[in-house]
């Protein structure tokens, strides 16, 4: 009769070591499965980041001499980055990769009527600003165009704060513009 009974009682003090142990490796458990979707998430954004440059860099190679090309290099550079809820935090500058002179513009959602960007590169817009270096003055006539470059800033914001508060993740592409206009 006395097995059965320290059977019993040997089982108690298990079960007791069970929960402890548990309630140990739980917030342990916890914490790295928020550290995996928080730096899951910074790595999109941080990739997301870089595909809005690539792309905002593309477009401008194609638009050219277009008194729009620096609006529709940041049209679309807002469309790609609707995945990261494009908000606060985003600044990019369009500039010519071998003189250094470009544009700096910062994203605020209802600058100006129709304009989402600060300055307004925007013509048709009554804040329209001129751009520093103008569209209509960059050379695309071939064999030899100017360069446009794109860099992309965002502040990207921690979901718990547990690791970091804020993080700026910056990518800059700059490609060949396209000619537009073949010399004999």
């Amino acid at each position: 009769m006395t097995s059965g009974g320290s059977g019993r009682s040997v089982a108690k003090r298990e079960r007791g070591a069970t929960l402890v142990e548990a309630a140990l490796v739980f917030p342990l458990l916890f914490l790295v499965l928020m550290a995996i979707v928080e730096f899951g998430l910074a790595f999109k954004d941080d990739l997301s980041v870089g595909h809005g440059a690539r792309e905002g860099a593309r477009a401008g190679a194609t638009f050219g001499t277009d008194p729009f090309a620096n609006y529709l290099v940041l049209r679309e550079v807002e469309n790609v980055l609707a995945s990261i809820s494009v908000s606060e935090g985003l600044r990019v500058r369009i500039y010519n990769p071998v003189s250094g002179q470009g544009d700096n513009y910062v994203y605020q959602k209802g600058f100006a009527t129709g304009c989402d960007w600060n300055p307004c590169p925007d013509p048709d817009n009554t804040n329209y600003q001129v751009p520093n270096w103008r569209p209509v003055l960059r050379d695309v006539s071939a064999p030899f165009t100017d360069r446009i470059g794109v860099r992309i800033s965002y502040t990207h914001r921690w979901l718990t704060g547990f690791f970091f508060s804020t993080s700026d993740f910056t990518k800059d592409v700059d490609l060949q513009m396209e000619p537009q206009i073949f010399d004999p």
